[in-house]
């Protein structure tokens, strides 16, 4: 008990600094936001909701810092997510003939958070499928995910890959040069939030809102403009933890716009950058675009291999919350903290080479040198 007690000891000093850093603030914020959001109770839940995936992704971290893990892991994920593919696609084709046996809502969207889940699982698969050599298996499942994408409701899923996929092509067109522009970008769309809705309905052409009605895109810029009307209300502070699900009991409701009342009573803006900016004001912004910095250093660290899936999970991710999905949903927040656990395993470390390599004796590996992109401490 006495070793394992010090092995987990010491594989958390070697964790990052930056990443408890960023943490604690958030998790301390939030918690003191907990004094002015609408209800306090609901908020608490929510947060609980959202650490306790964190926290179970810091103790895989930490735990396959120890010991890497099985040679199988990688490999059995993948034919689980190929084997939910092919139910979500027998499901969609075939008008729900499960669903109809075991019961439960008979809708497509019903599909969308799996699929999204799916998705974001996808490339660290895939970046273990290069490195290990099983790029037949990696095809199969990026084959089989895009199909299921595209008959799929998820226009976010949607987005998010053709995110991953432009982002690839930009890491492997520039991949000296593309971290800097990303973190440009991304810090951006942090930054502009607050009049994000205003800017997307005045440059949006009518043609283009015909064409994206399947993503609802109308009502999600209406969305946008009254949400960001409200972050402008109150920028300081946030109107509090978790408060957007109950915006209508808010004081705020008084301050905005009449013709965006209605839209405020969805539930959350449908934008996570913009829900943080709602809730928890500059300091959630400060806090969201440390963490972002953070992530694309560590990323600028690790083997070229590596790299170009990291940047586009991360893209993908980005693009996704960028248009659907409260921020703080259990399920959305246990997908973004496996797969950061997932690209913490380093196969190409001599120390995990001997537990993940052996299997396939065709694997290889490639010698590549970090390349630092963006500098940050901690």
């Amino acid at each position: 008990m006495s070793g394992s007690g010090t092995s987990f000891l010491s594989a958390l000093t070697r964790m990052h600094t930056g990443a408890f850093i960023g943490l604690l603030g958030a998790v301390a914020y939030s918690l003191l936001s907990l004094a002015w959001t609408v209800r306090p109770e609901a908020a608490f839940l929510a947060l609980g909701e959202a650490v306790i995936p964190i926290f179970a992704s810091a103790v895989l971290i930490m735990r396959w810092r120890i010991a890497p893990p099985p040679q199988w892991l990688f490999e059995t994920l993948a034919k689980a997510m190929l084997l939910a593919a092919a139910l979500i696609a027998f499901e969609l084709l075939l008008n729900f003939p499960l669903r109809q046996v075991y019961g439960g809502r008979l809708g497509s969207y019903v599909h969308n958070r799996p699929v999204v889940t799916l998705l974001l699982l996808l490339l660290p698969v895939l970046s273990w499928a290069l490195l290990c050599g099983r790029k037949k298996l990696g095809l199969i499942l990026l084959s089989a995910m895009t199909i299921v994408i595209a008959i799929s409701d998820s226009e976010a899923a949607k987005l998010g890959l053709l995110a991953a996929i432009g982002s690839s092509i930009l890491v492997y067109a520039f991949p000296k040069r593309i971290s800097p522009i990303l973190i440009v970008g991304l810090l951006g769309f942090v930054w502009i939030q607050p009049v994000f809705g205003d800017i997307v309905a005045n440059l949006t052409p009518p043609r283009l809102i015909e064409l994206t009605k399947a993503g609802h895109s109308k009502e999600r810029i209406e969305i946008w403009q009254a949400f960001g009307e409200v972050a402008r209300k109150h920028p300081a502070t946030g109107t509090g933890f978790a408060s957007t699900a109950f915006i209508k009991d808010h004081p705020v409701i008084t301050e905005v716009d009449p013709g965006f009342r209605r839209a405020l009573e969805m539930g959350h803006p449908h934008n996570a950058y913009l829900q943080v900016w709602v809730e928890l004001g500059v300091p959630g912004a400060l806090i969201l675009s440390w963490f972002l910095f953070w992530g694309m250093r560590r990323l600028s660290e690790q083997s070229v291999s590596i790299r170009r899936m990291g940047l586009s999970a991360l893209m993908c991710a980005s693009a996704i919350a960028l248009v659907s999905h409260g921020a703080w949903q259990g399920w959305w927040i246990a997908a973004l903290a496996l797969v950061a656990a997932l690209f913490s395993i380093r196969p190409n470390d001599p120390v995990q080479q001997e537990v993940f390599i052996p299997t396939y004796p065709e694997a290889h590996l490639t010698p590549d040198e970090p390349v630092t992109g963006v500098t940050a401490s901690g």
